[in-house]
């Protein structure tokens, strides 16, 4: 079903750890690619040479309309990642959130209907939904939202702002929640500044590169007391996108305009101290850490339900944990080979 790729895709937020592996991802298919990101906390250096780059922000019309008229006629796709993303800051600067993730997304969802594209694909979040009360509950598309946060509460909007573009009925759009996006593809490490995300800190800390990992909970009711989180292979994360825009694309042609969803996740949870294991395996080198109590908002379990993935996407993502922290410690130079 899925077999006419996009030719021609602008990626906003291109600069990030996903956007440019995803760049790479979309120059394997001979794809050409149009890249915006401000730079703030993006890196200029890792985006392949071949791939224009406007600096500016999705806020911008200006910037945005920069970006689109760089393609001889309407590009076939937008991916759109470009948003901040840390849980912990969104409750210091709700309205800094709102004003990027919501306001950046109504921005990017309007010049691209004037633009004609016929698909705009969105990086969403599990921080959207609200979890469930077992840990063995494994969310799918149709589970309760509720973010917690207002990082999920701004996300929440830009879902909000796809759907109403597709009901004009002249472009498709897809929302992809991403759970914990992990690993590396093409050499690409995190980089985020501060890293929050618990397999790069875990690494650099067992390497003396950061201090001991702090952890947050080790009574929630889970087998071993520490949270559960899916984490899911960044090359599987970006081949969603690839996908999620060719269906788009597809659905446009047809006439069916449609907005849709999509868990990218692997459906299996792994504990916080399963993943401080597997760091530890990898490395041969034990995680130094520090206990503290629980974070507010922090729940026991978040996993997604794949099935929707798999089923319409054909994405079977990698169960491999060790893979991951593998792929990520080489990336990050911490393993030779």
């Amino acid at each position: 079903m899925l077999t006419t790729a996009p030719s021609n895709v602008l990626v906003t937020g291109a600069a990030g750890y996903i956007g440019t592996t995803l760049l790479r991802r979309l120059l394997a298919d001979g794809a050409r690619v149009i890249a915006l990101d401000h730079l703030e906390r993006g890196h200029a250096d890792q985006l392949p040479r071949e791939v224009p780059l406007i600096v500016g922000d999705v806020r911008d019309p200006d910037a945005v309309r920069q970006a689109l008229r760089l393609f001889d006629r309407p590009p076939d796709a937008c991916i759109h990642l470009a948003g901040l993303i840390q849980v912990g800051e969104s409750t210091l600067f709700p309205q800094m959130y709102r004003d990027v993730n919501a306001v950046g997304t109504q921005v990017v969802a309007d010049l691209c209907l004037e633009a004609g594209v016929p698909a705009l694909v969105m990086a969403s979040s599990a921080a959207v939904l609200r979890p469930l009360a077992g840990i063995a509950d494994r969310l799918d598309e149709d589970a309760p939202v509720g973010p917690e946060s207002p990082y999920g509460s701004s996300k929440l909007s830009g879902e909000h702002t796809l759907r109403a573009a597709a009901e004009l009925g002249r472009m498709s759009t897809v929302a992809l929640r991403l759970f914990n996006v992990a690993g590396a593809a093409y050499g690409l490490a995190e980089r985020h500044d501060p890293e929050t995300h618990l397999i790069p800190l875990a690494l650099r800390a067992a390497a003396g590169e950061l201090p001991p990992l702090h952890m947050f909970g080790d009574d929630f009711p889970t087998p071993d007391g520490t949270c559960l989180r899916d984490y899911v292979h960044v090359r599987d994360v970006v081949e969603a996108f690839v996908r999620a825009a060719r269906l788009a694309m597809q659905q446009t042609a047809s006439g069916a305009c449609e907005f849709q969803v999509f868990h990218v996740g692997t459906g299996h949870g792994y504990s916080v101290l399963e993943v401080i294991r597997a760091c530890e395996q990898v490395l041969g080198k034990p995680v130094p850490r520090a206990m503290h109590g629980r974070r507010p908002g922090d729940v026991a379990a978040l996993v997604a339900n794949p099935d929707k993935l798999a089923s319409v996407l054909g994405i079977h993502p990698d169960l491999d944990l060790l893979r991951v922290v593998r792929d990520a410690a080489q990336a990050l130079g911490l393993l030779d080979g």
